[in-house]
């Protein structure tokens, strides 16, 4: 009898085991379909981030296109802001002497040509003082030279014409305005005689025979001789006007030499090409120099006072146009794979005193040695400071072309954004809808950065506003 019971019991206890066991069974099915479901709703819902229309329109934000340009990799390398050393200089006094006035004041800016100061010196003085007798005394034997000049260019056409018979009173007449000197007696007086004998030897030859004779070849040998005087004097007289004017021309030639000289010592003390020298009249100031600036610049220092007395050479003030500056950097064998560069080409920089702001310069030197101090080799570049965001001294971050460009995927660096190791960015999918999207980033050269993976051209992706999304994507699970 207790037989038949315990095995009844065995069998209800393992009926109640296999239902049990059935329905652990389905319960386990049923949990490891519905958690990854929700797993997977939680994360698309937390990669999508819904602006509400206010915060949208307060978020201000920028969406662009993702798109493809040419990249090229940059070097690093440290640099400073200087002074151009063709225009900062110090302007010095080209003689010794004394300081009469001084007509700027430090800071002051100044244009090219602009009166500084005011020096006088006794050897200025001296030099002027020649270059104006030599003036004189080339004007003075310009003038007798070209007196001269006309003399024989007179001289020679009025025994040309006494060539033929001529009517003295008409031929006086002619030439009364124009110079002869004491030729004009001489060469008259001879032809005048010449005509006389001719006359009175033509009038014996037609008067009756019995007044020819003796008288006859008197007047004929007083005839030849008056031509051969009057050759005589006109032969002479071209010799001496030649003479003289050839002697006057030396001269002339002469002072022309010697007041190119003068002006040549008073240009080497002033510092002044020849031609540029200015034209002193007034006797008064041939001692007083003007000092002038030499371009447009601003006075950084004013080293003499009024009534100081200088030598030659000597500093009075200093300028500096900083509208243009120089860069300069130290290209170190690390970064000798950048040394492609050549003058004209452009460069960047950056400076920690203005964050966020990059400037365009012109590369004007590359050195050819090495250093043997630092191993570098020196850089030079000329940077625009119209602005005058720069000063001379400034530390500087100088980004140098390195390598070919090439062609890529691409967007602004101001889209990306990381969170515990995810980088990511947020692609617009609607109007007030953003999804971050993890992206894989490559080379990256201000303001842009190469895309490797996750995106394509074309996506449209959040580049200002991004913190906004940001901070909306994290605090959004906790809602």
């Amino acid at each position: 009898m207790k037989r038949p019971i315990a095995i009844l019991l065995i069998l209800i206890g393992l009926a109640i085991v296999t239902t049990l066991g059935v329905q652990f069974r389905h319960l386990l099915a049923r949990t490891d379909h519905s958690e990854p479901a929700t797993k997977t709703d939680e994360s698309a819902k937390t990669d999508t981030v819904e602006l509400s229309a206010e915060k949208f329109a307060a978020a201000e934000i920028v969406v662009a296109p993702v798109g493809s340009r040419e990249l090229r990799s940059r070097r690093i390398v440290p640099g400073r802001i200087e002074y151009n050393a063709t225009r900062h200089v110090q302007v010095k006094s080209p003689f010794g002497g004394l300081i009469r006035r001084i007509d700027v004041k430090v800071g002051e800016r100044v244009s090219e040509g602009q009166v500084l100061a005011i020096v006088e010196s006794p050897d200025l003085g001296e030099l002027r003082a020649d270059v104006k007798l030599r003036k004189t005394d080339l004007q003075r034997a310009t003038e007798e030279h070209d007196w001269w000049h006309s003399i024989e260019t007179n001289l020679n056409e009025l025994i040309g014409r006494l060539k033929r018979p001529q009517n003295i009173p008409e031929l006086s007449k002619e030439f009364a305005d124009r110079p002869l000197g004491d030729f004009r007696q001489q060469v008259l007086s001879a032809y005048s005689q010449l005509r006389l004998d001719e006359t009175l030897n033509a009038n014996i030859k037609n008067a009756k025979e019995g007044v020819a004779g003796r008288t006859a070849l008197e007047r004929e040998s007083a005839r030849d001789t008056a031509i051969a005087k009057f050759d005589a004097v006109c032969e002479q007289a071209v010799r001496d006007v030649k003479k003289t004017h050839l002697a006057a021309e030396s001269t002339m030639n002469d002072a022309e030499r010697r007041l190119a000289v003068a002006r040549q010592r008073l240009g080497l003390l002033v510092g002044l090409p020849v031609e540029t020298l200015p034209d002193v009249e007034d006797d008064a100031s041939l001692s007083t120099w003007p000092v002038k600036a030499p371009f447009t610049a601003t006075v950084e220092e004013v080293l003499l006072a009024p009534k100081e007395r200088i030598q030659t050479a000597e500093g009075l003030f200093q300028l500096a146009d900083t509208a243009r500056l120089w860069v300069q950097a130290d290209i170190r064998e690390r970064d000798w794979s950048a040394l492609s560069i050549h003058p004209g080409q452009t460069i960047s920089v950056q400076s920690p005193a203005l964050p966020g702001k990059q400037l365009e310069a012109t590369v004007a030197f590359v050195g050819r040695t090495v250093s043997v101090e630092t191993h570098a080799v020196p850089l030079t570049a000329d940077i625009d400071n119209k602005e005058g965001l720069l000063r001379p001294g400034m530390f500087v971050r100088v980004l140098i072309p390195d390598g070919s460009p090439r062609k890529c995927l691409t967007m602004p660096q101001s889209a990306v954004t990381s969170n515990d190791g995810r980088t990511f960015v947020f692609v617009q999918t609607a109007q007030r809808t953003f999804k971050a999207q993890d992206v894989k980033t490559g080379l990256s050269v201000e303001p842009w950065v190469e895309v490797q993976s996750g995106l394509q051209a074309g996506d449209q992706i959040v580049t200002a506003g991004v913190a906004i999304l940001k901070a909306e994507l994290l605090l959004e699970p906790e809602e």
